[in-house]
Formats: structure tokens, sequence, C-alpha cells
């Protein structure tokens, strides 16, 4: 007897929640762009700001009345996904739909059927979908960015919980150029798509990862403490490494980012994301998570 398949296309609803960050959501936004022209329909709803996500008929949570929710989460949908952190209501969409949950956040628990932007931070019970990058960022990206153009002093937007912030700030202030935290995200974003900018991240995450990939795309050099997240992303050759917090070897990779070294890993990075990246890539990927799910449901 003949395998009973998928009928139709596969209608799939969304709820992004509020913990994304920006780099997380332009990354959701492009697989769902991609998605929508492979043929599946979403019904995409954002508990946070619209704009990073750029879905077509995205419909804001905070916006509906508390009947419009009490609907959708009791009655709609048979296949739902989830991005980020649960709200405390997603159990009662559990009950009744089959789920997808893609985590950035490693506190939160598993909601669904995991699955995760990158391979290196889950096992293999986690399906991986390739994350998806597109070339024209909302954030003006340029290409070819040199960080020691036209005299400029570089700026290095510092990302994560660093102790050792006054040493960065002073290798970065010994070689002309000035170090501010990356710690309000909007903000952190504009300023990628300024002149002369360079990533550093000491502590990368898999989520880091998908911002370096994001800044290497806009010409952003970055760089890092080793990880097999950025390795993945960026490739090793993708980004300057930074082989420990001691004042001698911040000196090092700064001196090197700002020169030929900063050039040649940024440019490797950017071709490594642009080829091996494509958002049709990552969304073939997770058409055949949910036709799975769906046609295991019917």
């Amino acid at each position: 007897m003949a395998k009973r398949g998928v009928s139709g296309p596969v209608n799939c609803y969304w709820y992004v929640s509020d913990s994304l960050r920006p780099w997380e959501a332009a990354v959701a936004g492009s697989l769902a762009r991609a998605l929508i022209k492979n043929g599946v329909e979403i019904t995409s709803y954002s508990a946070a700001g619209t704009e990073s996500l750029g879905v077509p008929g995205l419909l804001s949570w905070r916006s509906m009345t508390t009947v419009e929710r009490m609907t959708t989460v009791g009655t709609r949908g048979k296949l739902w996904h989830l991005w980020g952190t649960p709200p405390p209501w997603w159990r009662l969409i559990r009950l009744r739909s089959r789920t997808v949950h893609t985590r950035f956040n490693q506190l939160s628990r598993w909601e669904g059927h995991p699955t995760a932007l990158t391979t290196s931070a889950f096992d293999s019970s986690v399906s991986y979908i390739p994350p998806a990058f597109e070339m024209k960022m909302s954030w003006g990206a340029e290409e070819d960015k040199d960080p020691s153009s036209e005299g400029r002093p570089a700026l290095f937007l510092l990302s994560g919980a660093i102790d050792e912030g006054r040493m960065y700030a002073e290798s970065a202030a010994s070689l002309s150029s000035m170090l501010l935290d990356f710690d309000r995200a909007d903000e952190g974003m504009n300023l990628l798509s300024s002149d002369n900018c360079i990533l550093l991240l000491p502590q990368p995450t898999s989520s880091l990862s998908l911002l370096a990939a994001l800044a290497a795309l806009m010409g952003v050099p970055t760089v890092a403490a080793g990880s097999s997240s950025l390795n993945e992303l960026l490739g090793e050759e993708g980004y300057v490494h930074l082989a420990s917090p001691s004042p001698e070897d911040i000196r090092s990779a700064f001196s090197l980012v700002l020169g030929e070294g900063g050039r040649s890993a940024s440019a490797f990075a950017r071709r490594n994301v642009a080829e091996s990246y494509p958002p049709e890539k990552g969304a073939r990927k997770l058409k055949e998570i949910y036709e799975r799910l769906a046609g295991s449901s019917s």
C-alpha cells in the first residue's frame, strides 16, 4: 500500500516570542519569506515589534483582544512553530496541536519538536535547520568595509557580560580605536551598519554566532574566542581568533583585525555565509519537518 502523503499545502502557525533579539528575528524572518515562496502557508504572530521580521501578513499579538487571543490559542492551527521562550499559555496549544520549537536561550525548556539553527550547540535529538541570511539587510549592508578607511578610528562593539571590559577598552585606545558595549540590541545593530565597526565576542554563543554571520554580510569583521558555532557559520578563517583575555593577546588580535587580517577574515566569512546559508536551504529543511509532522497527525 502506498504511503499516504500530506494533502494540499502545509499550513503552519508561528508565534515569535518577544525574547528574540533583532538578529535572531532577522534569521526567522528570512526563513519565513523563503517558506512562503516554497508554498508553505504561514499565519504568524509576533509578541514584540514586527520590523526586523518582515513577514507578509504578520500580526501583532499585543494588538489582539483577549477574546481573539483565547480563540487563537484554543482553536486555531494543527501545526504551530514557537520561536524563542515559550509564553505561559503555550501548553494549551500543545494539548491539541503538533508543535515545533526553535530555542535560542539554553535555559528555556523544549516545547514540542526541538530544532536549532546551529549543529554544535545541541545533541542529535534536536533537528537542525540551516539558518537563513540575506545579503540586503535592513540595517544598511555595505560590502568591503575597511576598519582603517579614511583615517577614522575603528569602533569595537563588545557583546556579552564581560568582566574584563576595561582591558579591552585600554587595548582599543592604545590603537587609537574606541570600544562600546553592545548592550542595547537595536542601537548596536544600527552601529554595525556604520563605518569602521568591528564585532568583539570574547564569549561567543550560538545566538551571537548568528549575529556575527549577519555582521559579515554587512562587511563587519569579528574578533572572538574560538567557538564551534562560529567555525560552523563563518569558517575557522572567517574571524580573528582571540587566544585569551590577556592584554597581550587582546592587543595582538586587535592589531590583526585592523589590518589585512581583518579584511581577509571578513571577506572569507561573507563568502561562507552567502554561499552556505541561502534562505532556500533552510526553508527546504523546515518544510520537510512540517510535512513530516503534519503527515503523522493526519
